[in-house]
């Protein structure tokens, strides 16, 4: 491959990712609730997955414990998110002005 054709693949991936980002540049609310939005479901999806486990209406009972790990590992990851957006606000309030 010769050095022209590199510069020329680059400026190309550079032009398709700055489209891809202006497509993607959804506010930080937006993603945030959409997130939320996505850990619910996957909650209530564990929780119908428990309930068909106790009245014993379970085919397969690993779909219901990979839906179960699911919202677990997904509230886990809320969770640390949440604390990670905390201990920085208390960062920016440390500062001095």
């Amino acid at each position: 491959m010769k050095i022209d054709e590199i510069g020329v693949k680059i400026q190309a991936d550079a032009a398709d990712s700055s489209k891809k980002s202006a497509k993607t540049n959804d506010a930080f609310g937006d993603i945030l609730k959409k997130s939320l939005d996505e850990v619910n479901k996957l909650q209530d999806k564990a929780d119908d997955s428990i309930k068909s486990i106790a009245a014993g209406k379970v085919d397969n009972i690993q779909d219901a414990v990979v839906a179960i790990e699911k919202a677990d590992i997904s509230m886990k990851l809320l969770t640390e998110i949440r604390n990670k957006a905390i201990k920085a606000y208390e960062e920016i309030m440390r500062m001095q002005v």
